[in-house]
């Protein structure tokens, strides 16, 4: 009878906190959510970030409440496969967002600097170039794939700064 009665205040506990997420705005998710990333809190925060998503997918702050949950995967969980498939999920269904363009990159940059897959790195760049050809990172996409797959020791312009410290 005991382990009934544990058993039934457990899951009450989890319905009271799942509707308790249902009933918030999606500002008060964000802010509960970056409140947590503040903290370190790094898996609850990409969790209520996604929320927000989820719950709200209409909102003004769904793509950037996506796009700082990618981010803390890839900085703060270094779960680099969930970031691109977060990022990813930010350019097909925010494409107008501000943050399709900086997803777009960072998925080619994690493919180049993080997994080492330069033929995923180099699709992305190429797909960034094609979809966003008067961006700010333009040059930063070019100066990738010019670099691509090599050593950051065989890169003459990275070589040039060491001496300048």
């Amino acid at each position: 009878m005991r382990s009934l009665i544990t058993v039934s205040f457990a899951v009450t506990v989890i319905i009271i906190s799942i509707t308790g997420c249902l009933k918030l705005s999606d500002e008060q998710l964000m802010n509960r959510a970056e409140k947590l990333e503040s903290e370190e809190k790094f898996s609850k925060a990409a969790e209520i970030y996604e929320k927000v998503a989820s719950l709200h997918p209409e909102s003004p702050l769904a793509d950037s409440a996506l796009y700082r949950a990618a981010i803390v995967y890839t900085g703060g969980l270094k779960k680099f496969s969930k970031a691109i498939s977060l990022f990813k999920r930010i350019v097909d269904e925010y494409p107008e967002s501000r943050s399709a363009p900086q997803s777009q990159f960072m998925i080619g940059y994690i493919y180049a600097n993080t997994i080492g897959d330069t033929t995923m790195a180099r699709r992305a760049y190429k797909r960034f170039l094609e979809k966003y050809p008067d961006h700010e990172l333009v040059p930063s996409v070019r100066w990738e794939l010019k670099y691509l797959g090599r050593d950051i020791n065989d890169i003459p312009e990275l070589k040039n700064l060491e001496g300048k410290n």
